[in-house]
């Protein structure tokens, strides 16, 4: 990561960034980074993004081929593609040559391409290429061309750090005690930590500083338990009763931002535990593998089971589309409340 910040900070960049890991927050808040250094605010005409299964190798290759238009870059940003994951890494594969390889071998030095990637095998040929451990005789990489940086997940030390650090970034304070108690309650995910301190901060208003207290206000109770059971209704195809859960959290006053904060935290943690249906091992093991808080981990049975009633590829979108509405919430103002409904439609939505 020193590599990528240092880049950032002297705008002297790589022509190809691959960013993979397990901590989905750092991966696309940096290539958010990189767009708006590599590229101008709606700028379509030199800048290319594309997600999931309309990535497309030819798009590049055609939008890539060409000049930069009034500006002295283009920019293709790939999320998601699965072409560096363990069955990714045959596609494309045409005659023995890898076609991805070929093409970043064979475009202008004014092109540039980001991949920002969750699923990564690190054994792959793909991910070799990046790391600088391959030969190849269709391009032979240069340092300065390629740069593979990885998220992995905080923890200890580095992750109450990281918390100090939002907190401080803010203008506020927080105890010692509050900064160990807050991912014993929320865990360790960043989006979820983020969502919460951001509440925590409106909570305490004028206030100097958060405390336990304050935590133990923000995190707990009522408002978790009925989300929970939203979410169950969601998974049986109960929207009658989703729906009805959630016009009484509106009608008692309950927060909003609670509400939307606990779709996201329960949703995130079934969506992990998807992950390791059918692998065999203990529950108790399952939930300290997602990050599941110690206070909450005998939920784990309940919420695995919730995960057997949705498809993986229908709670990869859910939780996406999480992060989208929130973001949407800060970036454009998008009411708290629509976009909580919205998230309710499209997860009862087939």
């Amino acid at each position: 990561m020193y590599q990528l910040d240092k880049q950032l900070e002297t705008k002297k960049f790589s022509r190809f960034h691959l960013l993979c890991g397990d901590e989905v927050f750092l991966i696309n808040l940096y290539s958010k980074a990189l767009k708006n250094q590599l590229s101008s605010e709606g700028d379509d005409m030199n800048c290319l993004v594309l997600s999931g299964d309309e990535a497309d190798i030819e798009a590049i290759a055609d939008f890539g081929m060409l000049s930069p238009f009034m500006a002295d870059k283009r920019l293709v940003l790939v999320k998601d593609s699965g072409w560096f994951s363990a069955g990714g890494s045959s596609k494309s594969i045409v005659d023995g040559e890898d076609r991805l390889v070929q093409l970043m071998g064979n475009l202008p030095d004014t092109t540039y391409i980001v991949f920002a990637e969750r699923n990564v095998n690190t054994k792959g040929p793909r991910y070799a290429y990046f790391s600088g451990k391959v030969k190849t005789n269709l391009h032979k990489p240069r340092p300065q061309e390629l740069l593979l940086t990885e998220f992995h997940k905080k923890q200890g030390t580095e992750l109450t750090n990281w918390i100090a650090m939002y907190v401080a970034s803010t203008g506020k304070k927080i105890t010692k005690k509050a900064v160990m108690m807050l991912p014993e309650r929320v865990g360790s995910d960043l989006y979820m930590l983020k969502a919460e301190l951001d509440k925590l901060i409106g909570y305490i208003g004028d206030r100097e500083g958060i405390t336990e207290a304050d935590i133990e206000a923000i995190t707990g109770g009522v408002v978790s338990t009925k989300v929970y059971e939203m979410v169950d209704a969601v998974s049986e195809k109960n929207e009658n009763k989703a729906m009805q859960l959630y016009r009484n959290l509106i009608y008692n006053k309950e927060s909003v931002d609670d509400i939307m904060s606990n779709l996201g935290r329960q949703f995130n943690t079934i969506f992990k535990l998807k992950g390791y249906e059918g692998s065999g091992e203990p529950i108790e093991k399952l939930a300290e593998r997602v990050g599941m808080p110690p206070a909450i981990r005998w939920k784990a049975k309940s919420f695995m089971g919730i995960a057997r009633r949705f498809e993986y590829d229908k709670l990869y979108e859910l939780v996406n589309y999480w992060m989208e509405l929130s973001e949407q919430t800060m970036t454009i103002g998008l009411n708290k409340q629509v976009a909580c409904e919205l998230f309710l439609i499209q997860a009862l939505t087939n």
